[in-house]
């Protein structure tokens, strides 16, 4: 019968789905939306977070699910885990798989802030899978908890072990990580990787299996301040040409600033701040991004400039969360 009238539910408009859903128990906060044919089956507690988003087509099974502020579960996506988290400002794209094939009292899926799994991605959640803050998971990767279709009894090895990727992870594209396998923080598995065994934080892995191929200080550069504001500057020419070209509409103004320090506040525009804590003063319509707290505000910039700088300087890997 339940699983009748969530089907049902589906079909409302999120403002209908909304209130229907907390008749089962579930909390959820406001500009919260629920798609069209979004099925979500939750057992025991179902939390959603002010502004997050589940997308049409999605199908949600779980004991426990909570997904974080402004949080997005894209269309065609499946997931069937027992305990689900989510944090803010992540994203799970098109056709992604999470599901535990060999559901166990383990079985969970926990995602940080700021994750980012691409399109196509299955994660296996036989035992726990943890995703650190900032990571990307890229198109095509596969992420198990389990190792097993031959006999144990004939001899062949059946492995069943969490799986912990560290924070500001990259895994580019077609990368396999097995299980028990842990990937320290800011590491990158390469393209058409299999990492079968820990991979130390900080370094560039790569090859079947995977085999440190570099070290992070033989690839990352060492930027100083002029540097910094010199990218900057170059993105920001690069995004006002992109609205203009692309959208057909006017850039508005943004301001690159050292420090909040130099910041005198006027309206209808947006700071990028490298330093400092961001200012706020309710009497102006403005918009800052800045760096150093790895956060965005939006005081009254219209939505579509604001979230349009966010997504542009997210393509080179500068990201925020929403405040």
């Amino acid at each position: 019968m339940k699983n009748l009238l969530l089907l049902l539910i589906s079909l409302f408009p999120s403002k209908l789905k909304i209130p229907l859903y907390s008749l089962f128990g579930y909390k959820i906060s406001n500009n919260v939306s629920l798609g069209f044919l979004s099925i979500i089956n939750i057992g025991t507690k179902a939390e959603f977070a002010e502004g997050s988003k589940i997308a049409p087509f999605t199908y949600i099974k779980a004991n426990e699910f909570y997904i974080g502020k402004y949080s997005l579960i894209s269309p065609i996506s499946f997931i069937s885990v027992p305990k689900v988290y989510i944090g803010n400002d992540s994203k799970i794209s098109n056709f992604v798989i999470i599901r535990s094939g060999h559901t166990t009292k383990y079985s969970e899926l926990s995602v940080g802030d700021l994750v980012h799994i691409f399109p196509f991605v299955t994660i296996d959640c036989a035992r726990r899978v943890t995703i650190g803050d900032g990571t990307g998971v890229g198109p095509h990767c596969n992420i198990f908890t389990h190792s097993s279709y031959k006999s144990i009894l004939d001899g062949y090895n059946v492995v069943y072990d969490n799986v912990n990727i560290g924070r500001r992870v990259e895994l580019t594209y077609n990368v396999f990580v097995a299980p028990g396998v842990t990937i320290g923080d800011d590491a990158i598995c390469a393209y058409g990787s299999y990492v079968n065994t820990d991979i130390q934080e900080g370094v560039l892995a790569a090859g079947l299996p995977a085999k440190v191929k570099r070290y992070k200080e033989q690839f990352v550069k060492n930027l100083d301040q002029k540097q910094k504001l010199e990218i900057l500057n170059n993105i920001v020419l690069e995004f006002q040409d992109y609205i203009q070209l692309f959208e057909r509409r006017p850039p508005f103004n943004v301001i690159i600033c050292v420090s909040s320090n130099e910041i005198k506040i006027k309206n209808n525009t947006t700071y990028i701040i490298l330093k400092g804590s961001t200012p706020i003063n309710l009497n102006f319509t403005y918009a800052a991004f800045n760096i150093e707290e790895g956060k965005c505000y939006n005081f009254g910039i219209n939505k579509t400039d604001f979230n349009a700088l966010r997504k542009f300087l997210s393509r080179y890997g500068i990201r925020f969360l929403t405040y």
